[in-house]
């Protein structure tokens, strides 16, 4: 896309084309005391990346699939504004095969979406060690054919990374269990709670409290009566919605047994105990438990 000041297809790493590489047709060119860079095989001409920009303004994807990458796009700058990690991901291993198929020339076109496919499938829910073998050596054959393609200057400590990253989920499994992106939304839902910057813990600790409190009480409410728990989803077609999130046992009126005056702590193991035993009496535990 060639945006200033973040292309690394800058003056420098054209310079270092007549250093390290044989690409003639890529260096530097002087002329009146002015320099010249040679367009590339892999640079788009302003009608090209306003049909890019404007085709991903246009993409309409399924709800929940990623978030609305249209509201980040200018057609008018050719730019892209406030990505984030998750669409960074959808474009990386869905969008860009299709969006550049017929405007990349072939060899450019087939080394991006050699990348593509691997990042799509190093990140699949399911993984064999014999997928992840061929995958260790495919990555290896792409990176070579980048190198081909993309000056010097492109290539950093990144870019090398993907090699190992095969042999890392045989290690550790798939992707999904170890990246941050979980903890990452957590901590945002904490940081809306923060009202008082005095008490950052307080109020969240507060907070947290609040809505454990009205979460459990709204378990012995009537089906009727509109809680978290059982709200109509945003794509409600109007039919008939059963409750959501909703164990049986808490469907029945509940009411406190014996005197609260002389009410004590549960000690954790009869805190266990009790949350056992409501475990095995629902049956929607039954099929866990066969």
């Amino acid at each position: 896309m060639d945006v200033n000041g973040k292309s690394k297809d800058n003056i420098k790493a054209r310079q270092d084309l007549k250093v390290y590489c044989n690409r003639p047709e890529l260096e530097l060119l002087y002329n009146n005391g002015k320099v010249y860079k040679p367009k590339a095989t892999y640079s788009l001409n302003k009608e090209q990346k306003r049909s890019i920009c404007q085709w991903l303004k246009d993409l309409r994807l399924p709800d929940g699939y990623a978030s609305n990458i249209a509201q980040s796009v200018s057609v008018n700058d050719c730019k892209f504004y406030g990505l984030k990690s998750h669409d960074c991901h959808i474009l990386m291993q869905r969008l860009i095969p299709i969006a550049f198929r017929d405007i990349l020339p072939k060899a450019v076109w087939d080394a991006l979406t050699e990348l593509s496919h691997f990042f799509r499938d190093i990140t699949a829910t399911t993984l064999t060690e014999e997928n992840l073998n061929i995958l260790e050596k495919n990555i290896v054959e792409s990176i070579c054919k980048m190198e081909k393609i993309f000056p010097p200057g492109f290539f950093d400590s990144m870019e090398h990374l993907p090699i190992h990253l095969a042999y890392e989920a045989k290690v550790g499994g798939p992707v999904q269990y170890r990246w941050m992106y979980p903890f990452e939304r957590y901590l945002f839902d904490l940081k809306k709670k923060v009202k008082n910057k005095a008490s950052v813990e307080g109020s969240i600790v507060e907070a947290y409290l609040i809505e454990e409190i009205s979460s459990f009480c709204s378990h012995y409410f009537e089906p009727s009566i509109s809680t978290r728990l059982n709200r109509v989803p945003r794509n409600d077609d109007g039919g008939h919605v059963e409750p959501m999130g909703r164990l049986s046992i808490f469907t029945h009126a509940g009411r406190p047994f014996g005197q609260l005056e002389h009410g004590r702590m549960l000690s954790n193991e009869e805190y266990c105990a009790a949350h056992l035993y409501v475990l095995l009496n629902c049956p929607e535990i039954d099929p866990f438990i066969e």
